[in-house]
């Protein structure tokens, strides 16, 4: 598989998350920061003419699969920074975030591996609304975490 950025940050990311001991707060913040930074060096990519789509684990397993190595991650409070400075707070869940993550970096690395790394781009670029904000939220979470 060919290499970049990108692939390198999904794949350290999955690591850091899946592989030997749960690691720290500290590491996975280090390895969150090098995915969002691994975004702005990344080409936007294209489509291939291939019709493929990644295949997708289920969501529910994998969060329990989270749920059970992270055991004291969970709800933590977050804001619209969008919103109105008298909006209500807003519930976001950890567990969900690294569940969510998994999900779309494992969907990068299977385009890198079976369809091209130009798709690999494309898919790490496209989703980034949503898992830019996973790794944000979870980000502020893990630094409220470290040093209070």
């Amino acid at each position: 598989m060919n290499s970049s950025p990108a692939i390198r940050a999904a794949k350290h990311f999955l690591s850091v998350v899946w592989d030997g001991d749960r690691p720290d707060d500290e590491t996975l913040l280090a390895a969150l920061d090098s995915l969002v930074a691994a975004y702005h060096v990344t080409p936007v990519g294209d489509v291939s003419d291939a019709d493929v789509d990644a295949p997708r684990q289920n969501g529910a397993y994998l969060y329990a699969e989270v749920a059970a190595r992270f055991p004291t991650y969970g709800a933590y409070p977050v804001a619209d920074p969008t919103g109105s400075l008298d909006d209500a707070l807003m519930v976001a869940d950890a567990i969900d975030d690294l569940a969510d993550l998994t999900l779309d970096m494992r969907e990068v690395l299977w385009f890198a591996e079976h369809v091209s790394l130009n798709d690999a781009h494309f898919a790490f670029r496209l989703h980034f609304f949503h898992w830019g904000q996973h790794a944000r939220e979870l980000s502020l979470y893990l630094c409220g975490r470290l040093f209070g």
